[in-house]
């Protein structure tokens, strides 16, 4: 069943706007809905179409085919006072041009406004229109002739929709007399009349109607007032009066010229109008001019449809109106889409500014324009009506259950188009940086945890640097003087750690008066030192301690302190293994495994999980029930020459402690004794300095981070994993991620599919927190790292796809 939304504009004027009420009905006048609401002031739209219509009619004037008949009589059209009378028909024209794309700008703008009382309309109208199930009607209703003029078929809903436009008058009557009838053949009857044709070529209008098939048409050529009402009144009825012609508006009614010496007010003949009604007359189609009287005259005889011409209408215009009106009209469709679709065809006449405001329809509310198979009909009996019935809503649902599918097929396509256009671009790395910001969000966001109390940071701050006392040729090129850094040890192993490290580099031969601290480089391997491996002839890297490398069982107490930065210069991995440069000229540091894991091993090993073994793995270690599995090189956030085979790398668990990762103290405090011996006590002691001067200070998700508080997170993770069960962060391997990703650009489709635009993009933002909410979960319970950014790119790139493939196709 069809429906029509009644717009009635109520009180106001183009200055201070007009009040609003929006009434969506059935066919069968069920009330579904009804808004209020108000139309904004547009006070430069009514001075433009008087503009318009100043020169139109001057471009009229000139010629000598329009169907508006010029009699002595005629009162003078009111000219506008910015019109020159003796401009040219060119500058006429040119002008005219001007003011119809001014006047449809004004009148979009207009009907395109924001503010809260004419939005509630639109967006119910939207809902309404887009629901497209079945055939809706939009029919604006007023008594103010100056509305009835405008173009409202410009507005953005209609066109996006193509819903067809009709008006109607303030307060209606149905008609409730039972139509009388004779019997009938099976054909729509058409009355043609065609009237005064001076300066007029009607010949096309009757070929027109002649054409139509399933049609009994009778003709008069310019009748006598008499034969034509008599004609009009017959009790056989007919479906639809055509006119052509001269016609003009007088005050509220209209006249039509039925030849060059005789006319007729429709008042004059009222009663015949009334009597043809209820004989069966459905549509009245007058193809003359200013049809706007003729328009309210008919309404108020309640006839249910009126097509009139609100101006002056070239003879080509109205010739090319008709045909395309009843070809579209005879082949089943719409009465409000055919007038739709023949009034977008008079854009061909670009001569002719504004033609397509010419046509318009008034309805009588009360009955619903027939279609042309209503009209060919004739009465069935009740059986005859239901089964039609019923069948007519077999063939409904059948094409709407198309329609559905076809959406959801649409949806579907466009869903797997923006799911491969996604995968593809990130293939290509194009979303590794927006994936690494997301990552670093994700691991800010996790509970904050404590601080791993089995270690201790040495940090030699600026005032340790600042007090200690150096030999006269030393100077201030390390942050600890070798005497210092000997009495440090030593203060420290009497504490007994289970473990001390040292992030500082000894690059070089010791003096012999510091044989301890030698011998600690060279036998304890209780004391872990590092050295950096480098990356090629430009970047050599730093040497191990020449006395360490003399030491049996070196490789176990000299760990490598490289680094794998991501392209955006941030820490995220952590690097295990390498396999060095056999030359030492290119690398001095031939260690193969890290200084952070030879400070795990050495931790765990007291805990009797660590063997001779595991010092000879490059690849995967097994430390307990943990096996430290090196990253895939099947994935698409990192780029596979960042992930080399050669390398055993894992993802950076930073500590969520912020920059701090375990309790700490200063030279100073260990040197005087006022370290608390339990901090110490079988713990790892990390040495190293926190100053920027001495040591490089590296990007990180928590922020700038020097080298021995970066060490401190990596050994943290690498025990926790072990003695905790903390997780160990991974990833999905493609064909996963890729099946995530392609699972929410099918969210986006179905949204679009669902929803109008405007509520898909509302529905998509929780979504999208969905998505973020699960990338956290499974970051926190399980340590896998969710792609975050392709799946709300899929999503939204769908949503837009869907909603541009639905519009374009009108589907």
């Amino acid at each position: 069943m069809g429906k029509v939304a009644i717009l009635k504009v109520g009180h106001g004027s183009f200055e201070q706007g007009f009040d609003v009420l929006l009434q969506i009905k059935t066919d069968d006048n069920c009330l579904l809905a009804e808004l209020e609401g108000q139309l904004p002031p547009n006070p430069g739209l009514e001075g433009c179409y008087v503009s318009w219509q100043t020169r139109f009619r001057r471009l009229q004037g000139a010629s000598q085919s329009s169907r508006r008949l010029n009699t002595e009589t005629e009162e003078a059209w009111e000219i506008d006072d910015s019109f020159q009378s003796n401009s040219s028909t060119v500058d006429d024209f040119s002008r005219c041009q001007r003011l119809v794309r001014d006047v449809e700008k004004r009148m979009k703008k207009w009907l395109q406004s924001s503010t809260p009382k004419w939005q509630c309309i639109r967006e119910r109208l939207r809902v309404e229109f887009a629901q497209g199930e079945n055939e809706i009607r939009l029919v604006i209703q007023t008594k103010n002739p100056r509305l009835w003029k405008l173009p409202w078929h410009v507005w953005d809903l209609l066109e996006e929709y193509h819903t067809g436009l009709g008006y109607t008058l303030p307060g209606f009557n149905a008609n409730f007399t039972p139509i009388k009838r004779s019997s009938r053949s099976n054909k729509v009857r058409i009355l043609a009349v065609f009237g005064d044709k001076r300066n007029l070529n009607l010949q096309p209008d009757q070929e027109a109607i002649r054409k139509l098939k399933g049609a009994e048409v009778t003709f008069l050529h310019q009748p006598r007032s008499t034969q034509f009402i008599k004609t009009l009144r017959q009790p056989k009825g007919w479906d639809i009066l055509f006119f052509a012609g001269h016609s003009k508006t007088e005050e509220t009614t209209g006249r039509i010229y039925l030849s060059d010496k005789e006319s007729l007010r429709l008042d004059e003949f009222k009663n015949t109008l009334k009597e043809a009604i209820n004989h069966g007359l459905k549509v009245a189609v007058f193809n003359s001019c200013d049809g706007l009287g003729l328009a309210q005259e008919l309404i108020q005889r309640q006839i249910p449809v009126a097509i009139v011409m609100q101006e002056s209408v070239p003879d080509v215009v109205a010739q090319s109106f008709l045909k395309e009106f009843l070809l579209e009209y005879s082949t089943g469709k719409p009465l409000y889409g055919s007038v739709y679709q023949a009034q977008q065809r008079l854009e061909d006449y670009q001569e002719l500014p504004g033609a397509t405001w010419l046509p318009l329809i008034f309805q009588n509310l009360a009955d619903v324009p027939p279609s042309w198979q209503n009209l060919r009909q004739p009465k069935l009996k009740k059986k005859e009506i239901e089964d039609r019935e019923i069948s007519e809503a077999k063939v409904l649902k059948n094409r709407q259950q198309r329609r559905r599918f076809l959406r959801i097929i649409m949806a579907v396509c466009a869903s797997l188009i923006a799911a491969f256009l996604v995968i593809f671009i990130r293939d290509f790395g194009q979303l590794e940086f927006l994936e690494l910001k997301a990552f670093d969000h994700l691991m800010r966001s996790r509970p904050t945890e404590t601080l791993d109390s089995r270690m201790l940071i040495v940090d030699i701050t600026r005032q340790d640097v600042n007090t200690q006392i150096r030999p006269p040729n030393e100077g201030k090129h390390k942050s600890l003087n070798d005497g210092y850094l000997q009495q440090l040890v030593e203060k420290l192993a009497a504490l007994e750690p289970r473990v001390i490290g040292l992030t500082l580099y000894r690059d070089y031969l010791l003096k012999p008066e510091y044989q301890k601290l030698i011998n600690r480089f060279k036998d304890d391997d209780r004391f872990i030192s590092q050295c950096d491996v480098g990356e090629d002839v430009l970047d050599l890297g730093r040497a191990p301690s020449p006395h360490a490398i003399q030491g049996a069982n070196w490789k176990h107490r000299i760990g490598f302190s490289d680094q794998v930065i991501d392209t955006d210069g941030f820490i995220r991995r952590q690097l295990l293994s390498l396999e060095p440069p056999e030359d030492r000229q290119i690398s001095p540091c031939q260690s193969e495994l890290s200084f952070n894991l030879l400070m795990a091993f050495r931790y765990l090993a007291d805990e009797g999980i660590i063997t001779e073994e595991i010092y000879q793995e490059r690849r995967d270690f097994e430390l307990g029930n943990v096996t430290l599995t090196r990253l895939p090189m099947n994935t698409t956030i990192y780029d596979d020459q960042l992930i080399d085979v050669a390398h055993a790398q894992l993802l950076l668990n930073y500590r969520a402690t912020g920059g701090e990762i375990a309790p700490k103290t200063t030279l100073t405090e260990v040197l005087n004794g006022s370290i608390d011996p339990a901090l110490v006590k079988d713990k790892i002691v990390l040495i190293g300095t926190s100053d920027s001067e001495f040591q490089t200070i590296y990007n990180t998700p928590y922020g700038e981070m020097s080298e021995v508080f970066l060490q401190g997170h990596m050994i943290s993770q690498l025990i926790s994993a072990v003695q905790d069960r903390r997780q160990l962060l991974g990833w999905w391997p493609n064909w996963k991620e890729d099946i995530w990703i392609l699972v929410w650009a099918l969210v986006g489709g179905l949204l679009a599919r669902w929803f109008r635009p405007v509520i898909a993009v509302g529905v998509a933002v929780p979504m999208l927190w969905v998505v973020h909410r699960y990338g956290y979960i499974f970051l926190i319970e399980q340590g896998l790292w969710i792609p975050f950014v392709p799946p709300a790119l899929a999503l939204g790139t769908a949503l837009v796809i869907t909603s541009l493939i639905y519009r374009v196709l009108k589907v």
